[in-house]
């Protein structure tokens, strides 16, 4: 929104500001980073018009504010004709008031407080009997009444309306506390009276008022009276044998006879829970190892799979500059340190470290080939060992372009296992996109059968 002052500002500031008047260095220098583009004589005048709006607008903010103010503390018009101030009515509450006397030559300003109107002895007797007619239904709260109290009871410190403090007792705060609490354990068929007292207070004066309040007994059954009554006598045997060795338990409750039996401290039930949960935890991480070994065996031989193309290559280029195939696989696996120095684990190179082990040990190559071919596992690990195998005599011409064609077609095969994983990752999601698809639905379909139900 536009302030109303920039056209003010822009006059004012023509008229008086811009003619001869020496411009800012400080600010110049700020608007011409900030604004490169732009002429610098516009550019420091709309500066300055903005700056006089937004003084424009605070100084109406602040004279506003101080009239408003002048007006709220001299309108109350609590000073009446004859030097008489108005009171506020009982529960309007007090109020400061800021007079000026004058006397002759001597004045003050002086500041008063005024307390609200009190009440007359005939209008405090006629609320306390109000008040008094109105505590039976105030404080009997969920109960029908006072004569069948079975739930807790209301009493409140002061009524809303009334200018009266209220301080709650009980003759029997076992039964009913001061602050409304029931307890009726233990009550008896018959029920029990209790007597409330409350003492209503208005400043000094204050009186006792009394209301009798009726408790109804518990809803108890047969069965459960037994059991407490039971419970009741435990208690009194224990207080009452507490110095002897041994306590005798109650034999005849209400002319049954008791009899007793020591049970287990431990459930049996919870017992059969553990044991069944600890076999179901043992068949499960039985299960749970086994997948997670073959999950370890699937990932192993798809990492074969994905270096078995960088593998024939190195291969090719180091037969191609004249190494033999045994110092080749010597050559590869002293890389392989220095990448497992890096954390990096391979399998590939693992097997390949192997068979220089074996050669350093005066195995065969031919012997060294179909071994790692075997352990590797896979058809074209399999078939590269062969290869090397046979060419071990023929020399690296042929073997060179056998194993170029080879890392062409793994090359190739790679490719069509990355669209594979792709694939199956697209596969793979489509579950929780059809979970997400069932929540939009529900929540678009719920609103409307909902809406549709309350039709």
């Amino acid at each position: 929104m536009k302030n109303p002052f920039i056209s003010f500002a822009e006059q004012l500031y023509k008229r008086f500001g811009a003619a001869g008047r020496k411009k800012n260095p400080e600010i110049c220098r700020a608007l011409s980073l900030l604004y490169p583009s732009e002429n610098m004589e516009r550019a420091y005048e709309g500066f300055q018009v903005k700056r006089l709006a937004s003084m424009f607008t605070v100084l109406l903010i602040g004279v506003v504010s101080a009239a408003v103010l002048s007006l709220c503390s001299r309108g109350g018009g609590q000073l009446a004709e004859g030097g008489r101030l108005v009171r506020n009515e009982w529960g309007a509450g007090d109020y400061r008031v800021r007079l000026r006397a004058e006397a002759q030559e001597w004045n003050r300003d002086i500041s008063f407080l005024v307390k609200e109107r009190e009440l007359s002895e005939e209008e405090k007797n006629e609320l306390l009997a109000e008040l008094l007619e109105l505590l039976p239904e105030l404080i009997r709260g969920n109960n029908p009444g006072l004569s069948s109290v079975t739930e807790d009871l209301n009493l409140m410190a002061s009524v809303e309306g009334y200018p009266f403090r209220l301080v709650w007792g009980s003759e029997n705060s076992k039964r009913i506390n001061g602050k409304g609490k029931v307890d009726r354990a233990g009550l008896e068929e018959t029920g029990e009276w209790v007597r409330l007292s409350v003492r209503i207070s208005c400043g000094k004066e204050s009186d006792n008022y009394f209301y009798d309040v009726f408790l109804l007994p518990e809803e108890l059954s047969e069965k459960e009276r037994f059991f407490g009554e039971l419970e009741e006598k435990l208690e009194t045997a224990d207080a009452e044998q507490k110095s002897e060795k041994e306590l005798a338990l109650p034999k005849y409750v209400q002319g049954k006879e008791v009899n007793w039996e020591e049970r287990d401290s431990t459930d049996g039930q919870a017992v059969w829970l553990i044991l069944l949960l600890t076999l179901v935890c043992g068949i499960a991480l039985c299960k749970g190892m086994e997948n997670d070994l073959e999950r370890s065996c699937k990932k192993r031989n798809r990492q074969l799979l994905l270096d078995y193309p960088e593998f024939v290559s190195k291969l090719r280029l180091y037969l191609s500059a004249g190494l033999t195939i045994k110092s080749a696989l010597f050559r590869m696996s002293s890389d392989y340190l220095g990448q497992q120095a890096k954390g990096k684990e391979r399998y590939l190179y693992k097997e390949i470290k192997l068979a220089c082990h074996q050669l350093e040990n005066g195995v065969a190559q031919e012997q060294v080939f179909q071994d790692f071919g075997r352990r590797c596992g896979e058809m074209r690990y399999r078939r590269l060992s062969f290869l090397l195998s046979v060419h071990l005599k023929q020399g690296n011409q042929q073997l060179l372009l056998l194993l170029s064609q080879e890392a062409d077609s793994a090359q190739e095969d790679r490719r069509s296992m990355a669209r594979k994983a792709g694939e199956e990752a697209g596969t793979k999601l489509l579950l929780p996109m059809m979970l997400m698809m069932v929540v939009v639905m529900f929540l678009v379909l719920l609103p409307a059968y909902i809406g549709f139900g309350s039709i």
